[in-house]
């Protein structure tokens, strides 16, 4: 077994003896002691706990720990469901991603159980604040989480990332005749930017980062608003009817001239291309986004500072100690052969299937690995700064609009 949990280990260890003066409740003089109450007593080998213990659920009794954790389904690559053709019958019974192939090939390797179970996002961390599923504990811990920085903080801890700073944000906004609706060099005074509901980045990380063309702090008076608390209209190109989830919802408050900017994960557009437009998918309307390039695009890009760290293993409760007790296991996981491995699974669909290989922080067995190459601006532009698209030859017709592009 290896690096199994140790802080859980070292608990459970030292529960296992007391010293005698800690028990001479129990013996009204201390003559067991031999005059030194602090010699030790064999307290046997009585069970102990191999790992949090949850409402309603039974806990392990074979000495390896056994973790619950939880994820949604509209996250792809990182959590989602299989789509047909099906090869089985169980293939629609589980989550799937790199969440969960992650977290299994850490079990597997330290030598501790997990089950993975669907839950809304909103459980985990909700309009703000910590959600139920994880402040009443009904898992252990949530999973694909960015550590970002600011308010999940005062509620939460994440483990360490297995990803290097793999999630910028950007800025989406409106196209029109093919122009932005405001350019890339905007300062953001007088603006109204819609944040997605419960997603990170959360609206209070737009403060830490910097204009991707100019290299300036934004304008301290732009406005938030939740995506979830606006009333999108009923009819027209972009009706309410349209959004399968937040991020949709954000989406169409720009699109209606509700928002300005939309405050986004980098990669949200490439996470939820669709083969087809017609294509129908969990959370998500893959009509909607495929209106990327024509009516709407990135106009910032390549914003790191709104994150402490890349995607993580697991975010738990604030002191339940799950973090410090998961990365007892991942700092040796990322070292090894088996964590390259997971890395090079791959998630998607036809030609947009792909693997975390890029994504992983790497070990030195990478380098070695024939299919492993450093980013690319042509396929990967999410990783890139605004001020670097005119010389990759991206404009806003490919999504990505430039600092040379000037607002409609």
């Amino acid at each position: 077994m290896k690096a199994a949990l140790c802080v859980l280990a070292a608990g459970i260890a030292s529960a296992a003896s007391m010293t005698c003066g800690q028990l001479k409740h129990s013996f009204k003089a201390n003559q067991c002691c031999g005059g030194n109450p602090a010699k030790a007593v064999d307290m046997g080998s009585s069970w102990q706990p191999a790992e949090a213990l949850l409402p309603g659920v039974m806990p392990s009794v074979n000495g390896r720990p056994k973790f619950i954790m939880a994820m949604d389904i509209d996250y792809p690559p990182y959590a989602y469901t299989r789509t047909a053709p099906f090869e089985n019958k169980t293939d629609l019974d589980e989550v799937v991603g790199v969440g969960a192939d992650m977290i299994k090939a850490m079990g597997n390797f330290c030598g501790f159980d997990v089950e993975i179970v669907q839950a809304h996002w909103s459980d985990c961390w909700s309009a703000g604040e910590i959600g139920p599923g994880l402040l009443q504990g009904w898992y252990h811990g949530c999973m694909t989480y960015t550590h970002a920085t600011a308010v999940r903080n005062r509620y939460l801890e994440f483990t360490n990332s297995w990803a290097r700073l793999n999630k910028p944000s950007g800025l989406i906004v409106k196209l029109v005749g093919g122009k932005p609706k405001i350019s890339g060099m905007d300062t953001l005074s007088g603006k109204t930017i819609v944040d997605v509901t419960g997603w990170a980045p959360t609206a209070d990380t737009l403060y830490f980062v910097k204009n991707q063309c100019t290299g300036d702090t934004y304008a301290s008076d732009f406005t938030v608003v939740q995506g979830d608390d606006l009333t999108l209209p009923t009819s027209g190109g972009f009706p309410a009817s349209m959004a399968k989830g937040p991020n949709d919802r954000a989406l169409l408050a720009v699109l209606n001239n509700l928002a300005d900017a939309m405050w986004v994960y980098g990669d949200q557009a490439s996470n939820y291309h669709c083969a087809s437009p017609t294509d129908v998918k969990d959370g998500w309307s893959c009509e909607l986004w495929s209106k990327f390039g024509t009516d709407f695009a990135y106009v910032q890009s390549g914003m790191f500072a709104w994150m402490h760290n890349g995607t993580t293993v697991a975010m738990a409760k604030k002191g339940s100690g799950i973090a410090e007790a998961l990365d007892c296991c991942l700092a040796d996981f990322m070292e090894s052969r088996e964590f390259l491995d997971t890395c090079k699974i791959m998630h998607g669909e036809g030609t947009a299937a792909h693997s975390q290989l890029k994504t992983c922080i790497p070990n030195h067995h990478f380098h070695s690995d024939p299919d492993y190459e450093e980013d690319d601006i042509h396929h990967e532009p999410h990783m890139f700064a605004t001020s670097a698209m005119a010389a990759g030859g991206h404009t806003c017709a490919t999504g990505y609009c430039n600092c040379d592009e000037t607002a409609a």
